[in-house]
């Protein structure tokens, strides 16, 4: 696959990413499992919500490194431009605040769907995964005989427990998503015939080696 292609695919994910995040916060019926873990953790320790949260991000991302996953341009996109993109969305007003609970359910599952072709998107490019993704995929490469999506279901489901056992607040949206994420991302990669295991992602070196190949190769043709 050609380089903008790929630039392409991942950048598109960004916002795909974001919009699905937006949905899920706007149907207002339960924070996700990454965030009822951090809501419990704050709860017993001194730690703000925040902080927990850039905590728990470092700390995913040394289980990356020590996994010998890589960190690429797609981490660094995964880090500071999903998060800012569905902040920017938010702040537009594009989604309404939902007031039913069957529209809001409809809605959430609907971002779950949203959120994982965004992993599709930006997996498919290997330029690198977000922490948690990366993290997810690593632990199929080892547990090769468990689908993704269960090993997506069992790290969703271990951090909704401890957030849970720590005093977080859990809304049906919460269940819904912890429950119904592993299912959702193994459809829809299932439905584009991609198995995670089987993409090398590309580390922020091997990118960079490789477009500079590209580049002067480019520089040389149109010399000659």
């Amino acid at each position: 696959m050609k380089y903008s292609r790929r630039f392409v695919k991942l950048f598109l994910a960004m916002p795909v990413f974001a919009f699905g995040a937006a949905l899920s916060i706007q149907s207002g019926i339960g924070v996700n499992a990454w965030d009822t873990f951090a809501l419990g953790v704050a709860n017993v320790l001194p730690l703000k919500y925040g902080t927990v949260v850039l905590l728990t991000g470092v700390f995913v991302l040394v289980i990356d490194l020590v996994m010998k996953q890589s960190i690429g341009i797609g981490t660094l996109a995964d880090i500071f431009i999903i998060g800012k993109t569905t902040d920017l969305i938010l702040a537009l007003d594009i989604i309404p605040q939902i007031e039913s609970l069957p529209i809001a359910i409809v809605c959430l599952v609907t971002s779950l769907f949203i959120q994982s072709f965004g992993v599709y998107l930006y997996s498919s490019a290997g330029l690198s995964v977000g922490p948690r993704d990366a993290m997810m995929i690593a632990l199929a490469k080892k547990l090769n005989h468990l689908s993704i999506g269960m090993i997506k279901g069992i790290i969703e489901g271990t951090v909704f427990v401890i957030g849970f056992l720590l005093g977080a607040p859990v809304g049906i949206g919460t269940i819904i998503s912890v429950f119904g994420i592993g299912f959702i991302l193994e459809f829809t990669l299932k439905l584009f015939h991609f198995d995670l295991r089987n993409v090398p992602q590309e580390n922020i070196m091997q990118t960079s080696s490789h477009l500079y190949n590209l580049t002067k190769q480019k520089v040389a043709h149109e010399t000659l």
